[in-house]
């Protein structure tokens, strides 16, 4: 066949065998399509061509061929299906560069003959197909091979099997960590919302503890307070006081004359006798009025006991009106004094 030229597949067909040896085809070249279509062609002679690698339809196609020769191609590869050309029953590999045959030769039950010789097959495969030297090793080579092929698919299977029961069992452990993790994490977001709802309870009781102390402090210093109005009532009644000191400093201070007057007439001998006796009035009066403040510190001190700042401010307070009292009474007695001697300085002069 010339390069480029297109074969016509009917005219190799001699009664069911294809003949296309010696007619240069390559992978790309060789007519599966129109091999496929004549369906009495059950026999097919490939050898002496360039057929590297079967294309990827031949298996698929050319399954009801019972021989097949691809003798001296250069085949580096079988394809995995090859075991799907189910009737075939004479198979000749020789002169190729194939390494290994498929596993799937097991499924070639009906295979009687092979022939790899002249393959550069690895080991176990080299022995299990002997030399091939005639029809007889050549028949014997197919059973062997589907022999030792049914033998490499159950080791394959058991294989897989065991690979898929150990990712079954990767998977398996993975889902039960999974599941203890995800275990673990709820037990992780209990504790946490537990922990939550112990801190959240914990600070109510303290807000309603502290609320309840507060409450406590405050109706407490309520019954400490003194009471405002009395305090400023007793600011208030301070100018009183002072107009009161100084009406008795006034009063004694006519009282002390008066009794000068009865006691000694004579103001002008007597004016030491006068001053003797009006100190002795107004000291007699301030001992009136000590316990006067006394009483009046002690039924402060009897009503008010759970009271000590009140006491204590009452006290300054008493203490204050005292000194006022005390500079008031010494101002009139000072005063009654000058205005005496006044007095005793006019009779003088008027008797004389």
């Amino acid at each position: 066949m010339s390069k480029g030229s297109k074969i016509v597949v009917k005219d190799y067909l001699d009664r069911d065998e294809f003949d296309l040896s010696l007619q240069s085809l390559t992978n790309s070249t060789l007519p599966v399509k129109d091999l496929a279509a004549n369906k009495k062609g059950k026999k097919l002679d490939l050898s002496k061509n360039q057929i590297t690698v079967l294309p990827d339809n031949f298996v698929f196609s050319m399954g009801h061929l019972v021989k097949l020769d691809l003798s001296a191609n250069g085949l580096r590869v079988l394809p995995d299906n090859f075991g799907n050309l189910a009737l075939l029953q004479h198979l000749d590999l020789f002169n190729n560069k194939l390494t290994v045959l498929p596993v799937g030769f097991y499924k070639l039950k009906l295979l009687k003959w092979l022939d790899v010789k002249e393959n550069p097959l690895e080991y176990p495969v080299q022995e299990v197909v002997g030399l091939c030297r005639n029809d007889t090793e050549c028949k014997t080579c197919a059973l062997q091979v589907s022999d030792f092929m049914k033998k490499e698919n159950a080791e394959q299977e058991k294989k897989k099997q065991k690979e898929l029961e150990l990712k079954r069992a990767k998977k398996e452990a993975l889902k039960r960590e999974l599941e203890r993790l995800e275990e673990l994490e709820n037990e992780e977001k209990k504790r946490i919302r537990q922990e939550g709802k112990a801190k959240e309870k914990a600070k109510r009781r303290a807000e309603f503890e502290k609320k309840q102390s507060q409450e406590q402090i405050k109706e407490e210093s309520q019954k400490c307070t003194p009471p405002t109005i009395a305090v400023k009532h007793s600011s208030r009644s301070l100018p009183d006081l002072n107009r009161i000191c100084l009406m008795s400093a006034l009063v004694l201070f006519v009282v002390a004359v008066t009794l000068a007057l009865l006691v000694k007439p004579d103001f002008g001998d007597q004016y030491v006798g006068l001053t003797t006796v009006t100190a002795d009035v107004l000291k007699s009066v301030g001992d009136a009025f000590s316990p006067l403040v006394t009483t009046l510190n002690s039924h402060l001190l009897t009503h008010a006991p759970n009271i000590q700042k009140s006491i204590v401010s009452t006290g300054e307070l008493l203490r204050e009106m005292l000194e006022i009292c005390g500079d008031t009474v010494k101002l009139g007695y000072e005063l009654a004094i000058q205005e005496l001697s006044q007095f005793s300085t006019y009779i003088q002069k008027t008797s004389s």
